[in-house]
């Protein structure tokens, strides 16, 4: 469906499967503004973010109206041979990594930040997007519908989920003319959301002269554009320094720094010892905030273990058992939490199609196993977990997506074996970690060898 086909109000929702009454309900008569749940969260540097986190039929109807723009731009760029090479975030295949991996190893790394961002994208300005835009060409009614549905005190909210793609689409033309002055001083430019990060290995760069005109123009874009800068958090870094890009050091290879890296180990040998930890001066006892600062490190890793095939280095082998540091430290907190300090008793079967069985025959059988299964409102409510096979676990525990083979493995390797350095099941009882009273059953195929001839 092209957008500018569709032409009322009630076309758009058709369009997002949505009745009409519905939409109308929405819209004029609970009001959208009524459907926000609005709370702050720290920001790593100090500060808060303002969040405003859309509910219940309104973010129903966001996640759909996103959905369609993404599908919709996806094939106006297909068709017009269109390649997204600035913005990283909110695109597909595109992350801070790939932002960051543009300013590897630069002589110069120049960082701005626009100054609330979310809030530059007024109702008014969206509602000109829509009809003016060459791809879209929407009328009048639909384009107001469309700012109504995604802003929330007439500005887009940061935590609505159609707020990323708009913003990203509004910003395209601010992009390119950004783009053509880096260009004019030979400059590498990307944009994450707010942060605008350009990169050049010129020497003339090094004059301040040349790089108070760069900013100076720079600067006048940004405010003809609808923006403002934050003057505060603009950085220019040198080589000699360490130059971080979207929370990576890019001096030579992309990189955590160092002391995210510590702090996040320390955060764990707590947790491991006392089952709290501190983050951002909270005590924390849940391990939702450790995972993700070790999955944030991990993908670095591998983005390097990636790139180290790529290039074809000598002896490049990464598995279980060619680990470094950082990744050994990611393994270890995955056992922990994977057999250790598990809430429910861990069912490690040889296959998917084990785990299907198995469900069938408790659900069957529920009122006979209680501590195992329960059925609440209809619904079965396991009382045991059940090991999924991922590659994530393949490569740190090397378990394959099937057989018994790698479950003795994993056994011998990480449980049993007294001399072997990997042996974690001991590493944590020496340690003195908190454990839970869990078990961990593994459970084999009743199969016997058959006999040939």
């Amino acid at each position: 469906m092209v957008f500018s086909k569709i032409s009322t109000r009630n076309d758009l929702a058709d369009f997002l499967d949505i009745k009409r009454k519905d939409l109308a309900y929405i819209l004029f008569i609970r009001k959208v503004d009524n459907y926000y749940d609005t709370f702050d969260i720290p920001k790593k540097n100090g500060g808060v973010r303002h969040i405003c986190a859309s509910q219940g039929q309104l973010k129903i109807l966001q996640k759909k109206l996103s959905s369609a723009l993404s599908k919709y731009v996806d094939e106006v760029r297909k068709k017009n041979n269109i390649k997204i090479n600035i913005s990283h975030a909110f695109e597909k295949n595109r992350d801070i990594i790939s932002n960051a991996e543009v300013h590897k190893n630069k002589r110069i790394i120049i960082s701005l930040d626009l100054n609330n961002y979310f809030d530059s994208f007024h109702i008014g300005r969206i509602i000109g997007f829509f009809e003016k835009n060459k791809y879209f060409q929407c009328s009048h009614e639909v384009a107001v519908t469309i700012a109504q549905i995604a802003c929330f005190h007439n500005h887009l909210p940061q935590g609505a989920p159609t707020s990323p793609i708009i913003t990203n689409l509004i910003s395209q033309i601010f992009d390119y003319k950004i783009l053509k002055i880096s260009k004019k001083y030979h400059l590498d430019y990307t944009r994450y959301a707010d942060d605008l990060t350009f990169s050049t290995n010129e020497k003339r760069m090094y004059e301040k002269k040349n790089r108070d005109l760069f900013l100076d123009e720079i600067s006048a874009t940004v405010i003809n554009s609808g923006f403002n800068l934050n003057v505060k958090k603009t950085r220019i870094v040198f080589n000699n320094s360490r130059q971080i890009v979207t929370g990576l050091v890019v001096n030579r290879k992309l990189n955590v720094p160092r002391d995210y890296f510590k702090k996040t180990r320390a955060m764990f040998h707590s947790f491991y010892k006392t089952g709290t930890y501190e983050d951002q001066d909270e005590i924390k006892n849940g391990y939702a905030a450790l995972e993700g600062r070790f999955s944030f490190i991990d993908r670095t890793e591998r983005h390097n273990n990636e790139l180290s095939k790529f290039n074809h280095e000598k002896n490049v082998k990464h598995d279980m058992y060619n680990l470094s540091l950082r990744e050994r430290e990611y393994r270890n907190f995955l056992f922990y939490i994977t057999f250790i300090n598990n809430d429910k008793p861990l069912l490690f079967t040889e296959g998917h199609t084990d785990i299907i069985y198995i469900k069938a025959a408790l659900k069957n059988l529920h009122i006979f196993y209680p501590k195992l299964i329960s059925k609440e409102n209809d619904n079965f409510v396991y009382k045991v977990r059940f090991f999924n096979r991922t590659a994530k676990m393949n490569y740190f525990f090397g378990i394959s997506q099937h057989g018994a083979d790698t479950m003795s493995n994993l056994y011998s390797i990480f449980f049993k074996g007294k001399k072997n350095k990997n042996n974690l099941s001991k590493y944590f009882l020496d340690k003195e970690a908190v454990s839970s009273s869990c078990p961990v059953l593994f459970i084999f195929d009743n199969e016997t060898k058959k006999k040939e001839g």
